[in-house]
C-alpha cells in the first residue's frame, strides 16, 4: 500500500521553487481581461510549457457574447489606453492612468471621453448626472444609469488601490457609458471638496474595442481512465497575482510533481476564463473527473495578504471523497513547525470552510462532481492594481502544489479509502460541534446530514445561476435588498438548486445551520421570495 510519508518526501525532493517564481512573473506581465489579447498571451504561455512536458493539450473555443444554462459569457475586448484627471477650483489635481493603474479601466467598459462635473451619489436609487461617482456593482451601476462616465470606488478593497470591477456585457449591452474605477482616498478627496460646495471637473479618455473573436480555453492531461481534474481561472487583470496567477502556477507545479512522483495516475489539467470557460469544457475533457480540485488564489506570504487557507467544502448534503483526501495532505503539508515535544504543529495558517460560491468549483458542483477548492481568504489587494507578486511565497506555492498532488494521488489509489472517509467525517461534526459552541447555538441536525449525505449524478448542462440572470428577473430593487444579505448569492446561485436535484428537504434551514447564519424573518422571507422566482426559470 502506498505510504503517504514517503510520497510526500518524494514530492518534496523535486526542485521547482525556482520553476515558481520564473512563473509567477511571466503569467502576472499579462491583463488577462475575459476575451483579451493578453489572456490568449497567457494561455500561449501554459500550453507551450504543457506541449513541452508530453501532455496531450487541447485549446477550445468559448462563445463571445454567449449563454449557456443560467450563466453568460461577455463580449471579446480589449483595452489600449485609459485616463482620468480631477481637477477642482482650489488646485486640486489628481491623475490617474491606465499603464500606471491596470484596473483604472473597469473589464469590458465601452470607449469614451470627455469633461464633465462629478456628481455624487450614495447609492443608484435617483442617481443622476453626465458624470457619476457611486460604490455600487460595475454591471448594475452600468445597467441602471445613463451617465457618460460612470466613477466606480469599493469602501472594502485596500483604500490607496484602484479596485477591479467588471462589466462583462454582452454584445447587445454595449452603449455610450464609459466605467473606470479610483482609490477610496481618492474618493474621500473628492467628496470633501463636494461637501463644501466646490466644484470638481474629470476629464477622461477610454480607449477600447470589442470584437466577436471566441475565447478560449485550454485542457491538458496524462492517462485515458478518468482521473482527478485541477481547474484553475487564468482571467483577471494586471498583475492579478494572488488571484489568479497564483492558481495557475499552482496547478501547473501539480501536473509535474505528480509525474516526478512516478505514479502512474491519470491526471488534468484545466485552465480557463472563470466561470465562462468552465461551463463550455465538458465537452473537452478527456473522461468525467473522478474528482475535481479548484485552485485559486494560493501559496501566498500570509503575514502581507492576512490570508489564511481555506478547504471549501461541498455543500454538507454531497457526498465526497476528494474533500477528506484534501483535508489529510493539508496536514500532511504544512503541519512542520515542531512543539516542545517535538509534535507537529501547523506553520501555515489553514481551516476547513463550508461552502461558499464564487469560483470555477461552483461549476463543477452544478454538474454533479465531487469537488473541493483550495483558497487564501481574505486577501489585503483582492481585487485591486496592489495584488502583485510582492505578496506571493514561491514556495508556498510550491506546498499548495504538493498538497494537491498528494491529495489526487492518495485518492486515485483510494489510500486506506473507508477510513479516511469515517475519519474525516466525524473530524467534521467535531469541527462543526466546536463552532456551535463558540456561537452558542445548536446544529446538531447536521451531524445526521453528514452521515446520510448523497452522491450527486453527473449532469454537465447545470450551470450555477448568475448573478446578473437573477438581477434580470427580480428587478433592481429586490436584488439589491439581496446584495445586503450575508450567505443569499451562495444560496441562490448553487445550493438551492443543487439541493432541490437531490431532493434535499428544508434547504434553506440547512443552508442558515451550515453556514451558522442567523437570517431575520425579513431576510429569510426576501431569500425564499428571491428563489421562488428564480426556481420558474429552472
Amino acid at each position: 500500500m502506498i505510504s503517504p510519508n514517503l510520497l510526500l518526501d518524494e514530492l518534496k525532493k523535486t526542485p521547482i521553487t525556482g520553476l515558481a517564481r520564473d512563473f509567477i512573473r511571466k503569467i502576472t506581465l499579462y491583463h488577462r481581461i475575459q476575451g483579451s489579447s493578453g489572456l490568449e498571451n497567457a494561455l500561449s504561455i501554459v500550453s507551450e510549457f504543457l506541449s513541452s512536458n508530453g501532455y496531450e493539450v487541447k485549446l477550445f473555443d468559448v462563445p463571445s457574447s454567449s449563454q449557456r444554462g443560467f450563466m453568460e459569457t461577455p463580449v471579446s475586448w480589449d483595452v489600449y489606453e485609459g485616463r482620468v484627471e480631477f481637477k477642482s477650483s482650489k488646485g486640486f489635481t489628481h491623475i490617474l492612468d491606465y499603464m500606471e493603474h491596470p484596473t483604472l479601466v473597469s473589464a469590458h467598459s465601452p470607449p469614451g471621453e470627455g469633461c464633465g462635473e462629478v456628481t455624487y451619489c450614495r447609492d443608484l436609487s435617483n442617481c443622476e448626472g453626465d458624470v457619476v461617482l457611486v460604490e455600487a456593482p460595475g454591471y448594475i451601476a452600468y445597467k441602471e444609469l445613463n451617465a457618460r462616465l460612470i466613477i466606480l470606488y469599493d469602501s472594502k478593497r485596500h483604500p490607496d488601490a484602484v479596485p477591479y470591477t467588471g462589466l462583462f456585457i454582452g454584445e447587445n449591452e454595449v452603449k455610450n457609458t464609459s466605467v473606470v474605477n479610483i482609490p477610496y482616498t481618492l474618493v474621500a478627496r473628492i467628496l470633501a471638496y463636494l461637501n463644501k460646495g466646490m466644484k470638481v471637473e474629470v476629464c477622461w479618455s477610454v480607449k477600447t474595442s470589442f470584437s466577436s473573436r471566441p475565447q478560449r480555453g485550454l485542457i491538458a492531461y496524462k492517462g485515458s481512465e478518468p482521473g482527478v481534474l485541477y481547474i484553475s481561472h487564468i482571467c483577471h487583470p494586471k498583475p492579478g497575482a494572488h488571484d489568479n496567477a497564483s492558481g495557475v502556477v499552482a496547478n501547473l507545479l501539480t501536473g509535474l510533481l505528480i509525474d516526478k512522483a512516478s505514479r502512474e495516475v491519470p491526471h488534468a489539467h484545466l485552465f480557463i476564463p472563470e466561470y465562462s470557460g468552465t461551463i463550455y469544457a465538458d465537452k473537452h475533457l478527456p473522461w468525467t473527473p473522478r474528482g475535481v480540485v479548484n485552485l485559486d488564489m494560493v501559496g501566498s506570504k500570509q503575514w502581507i495578504t492576512n490570508s489564511t487557507l481555506n478547504i471549501v467544502i461541498p455543500p454538507l448534503f454531497m457526498d465526497s471523497e476528494i474533500t477528506p483526501y484534501t483535508y489529510l495532505a493539508t496536514k500532511l503539508v504544512l503541519d512542520e513547525a515542531a512543539s516542545f515535544g517535538g509534535f507537529k504543529l501547523p506553520a501555515s495558517r489553514y481551516s476547513l470552510s463550508p461552502y461558499t460560491a464564487g469560483s470555477d468549483h461552483d461549476v463543477t458542483l452544478s454538474w454533479g462532481l465531487d469537488s473541493v477548492m483550495l483558497n487564501e481568504w481574505p486577501s489585503k489587494y483582492y481585487h485591486t492594481d496592489m495584488d502583485d507578486i510582492d505578496s506571493i511565497s514561491p514556495s508556498q506555492l510550491v506546498n499548495t502544489a504538493i498538497i494537491a498532488s498528494l491529495a489526487g494521488i492518495l485518492f486515485q489509489n483510494e489510500y486506506k479509502k473507508e477510513e479516511v472517509v469515517t475519519v474525516y467525517k466525524n473530524y467534521l461534526k467535531s469541527w462543526y460541534s466546536i463552532e456551535a459552541l463558540k456561537q452558542g447555538v445548536d446544529i446538531s441536525p447536521l451531524s445526521r446530514v453528514i452521515d446520510n449525505q448523497v452522491k450527486a449524478v453527473y449532469e454537465p448542462s447545470l450551470t450555477p445561476i448568475s448573478s446578473r440572470l437573477y438581477y434580470k428577473k427580480l428587478g433592481f430593487e429586490l436584488y439589491d435588498k439581496l446584495r445586503s444579505i450575508k450567505g443569499a448569492h451562495t444560496y441562490i446561485s448553487v445550493y438551492a438548486p443543487l439541493a432541490k436535484s437531490l431532493g434535499v428537504e428544508n434547504p434553506v434551514e440547512l443552508f442558515q445551520l451550515e453556514n451558522i447564519l442567523s437570517w431575520s424573518s425579513e431576510e429569510k422571507q426576501l431569500v425564499l421570495k428571491a428563489w421562488s422566482l428564480i426556481d420558474e426559470l429552472i
